[in-house]
């Protein structure tokens, strides 16, 4: 029996999309707490941290013209960011879209908060951040991605060395547990 490109591309499409399901779906189910939090350790050497002073790093990966998920998680991490020691934390905004204009990412992130950093990526270290902290990218057309929404943590530990410390999968994020997360790390910092 010989199927037809239509038929196949179709049927690549459903597996895609179930993919695409099970991959934004799978740490929501396996989070080990209510809000949606993963607890991870992994060492992370990205090119964009090494001239970084403060030690927690929040960041978050999307597009400057993404709507319905990037722009309610910018406002979410705003809210966040007003309550907690803005002297220790960092906010990032990822641009995972490389045909976007190089300046896009930086005016977009600072039309949250003009401490918010924008950054572009090109292709390569697009590439190298998503198999590392797992990023589900796909590219729809020129202008538009699917991607997850998810927020990562980072924590410096004493080699001065970034860790990836939790994953927040719940939309909206649970900004209380976040801050509160964020505050207990800066506390501990200073008790040492």
């Amino acid at each position: 029996m010989k199927m037809s490109l239509k038929d196949f591309f179709g049927y690549l499409l459903i597996l895609f999309t179930f993919s695409l399901i099970l991959i934004v779906t799978f740490p929501q189910v396996y989070s080990n707490n209510s809000f949606g939090r993963i607890d991870k350790k992994i060492l992370l050497d990205f090119d964009f941290l090494k001239k970084e002073k403060k030690p927690i790093i929040l960041l978050f990966f999307g597009f400057v013209s993404c709507g319905d998920i990037c722009t309610p998680a910018m406002n979410e991490l705003k809210d966040i960011y007003g309550n907690i020691q803005k002297d220790k934390v960092s906010v990032y905004f990822l641009n995972v879209l490389n045909t976007t204009d190089k300046e896009a990412p930086v005016l977009y992130a600072k039309t949250f908060n003009k401490n918010f950093i924008g950054l572009y990526l090109e292709k390569e270290e697009i590439n190298k951040i998503s198999l590392k902290l797992d990023l589900a990218i796909s590219k729809i057309s020129k202008e538009r991605i699917n991607h997850t929404g998810h927020l990562f943590l980072l924590d410096k530990d004493l080699n001065s060395k970034y860790n990836l410390k939790y994953i927040y999968t719940t939309r909206p994020f649970d900004k209380k547990s976040i801050a509160h997360d964020i505050n207990t790390l800066s506390n501990e910092r200073e008790e040492k």
